[in-house]
């Protein structure tokens, strides 16, 4: 299916499965991303959200429904607009909030806030953002969460001097995301597969 070519009149009379394809195309014109974003299922909606070809009117509509989980995915789009992802912010409901601070458009007040969030799942979206600021990084490497520096580990801005730290750990998961992550310099990567190896007998 051609969803580039796709109108609106021929959206709307899709079946489910068709529909979800059609959405999930970044290739999609505008008005048929506009017609799935009012669509009675909320599976295509949320596809229609989560399209990062979606409308901005879209974005900012999904952002104001009703269901949290639509805001949720509005908030998460990689278009949506910074306005928005403020918004996503000041949800009363952490999932919304996760989301947010985990964009990678997120502003830095947003993931700093996220950051020093109650919610552990919010913290960790903070930390985990490849956008977060270097204080924040830097915070969350101390934390006593074990995935808290498994996030940080993974960190693609990571600082060298934070993945020494890092690399001191006994705990293998931390050992095996520094390991993987290319940003780490590669005598802490080798040093880190070892560990990760000797952890494995």
């Amino acid at each position: 299916m051609d969803a580039e070519m796709m109108t609106v009149e021929r959206f709307v009379g899709l079946e489910l499965s068709e529909k979800l394809l059609v959405m999930a195309n970044t290739s999609c014109p505008e008005d048929v991303i506009r017609a799935g974003g009012k669509d009675g299922s909320w599976r295509v909606r949320h596809m229609a959200l989560r399209n990062p070809s979606a409308p901005e009117d879209v974005i900012r509509a999904g952002v104001k429904a009703w269901s949290l989980w639509e805001r949720r995915v509005a908030v998460g789009n990689p278009s949506a607009p910074e306005d928005v992802i403020r918004e996503g912010a000041r949800d009363p409901y952490w999932e919304v909030l996760e989301t947010a601070v985990g964009n990678p458009g997120a502003p830095e007040d947003v993931i700093r806030a996220g950051a020093k969030h109650k919610n552990a799942k919010v913290r960790k979206a903070a930390v985990g953002n490849p956008g977060a600021p270097e204080d924040v990084i830097r915070a969350g490497a101390k934390s006593r969460k074990i995935q808290m520096r498994v996030k940080i580990a993974r960190q693609p801005r990571l600082p060298e001097d934070v993945a020494e730290q890092l690399s001191k750990s006994k705990i293998v998961e931390i050992q095996e995301a520094l390991a993987e992550n290319p940003v780490v310099p590669e005598h802490i990567r080798v040093v880190a597969r070892m560990k990760v190896e000797a952890g494995r007998r």
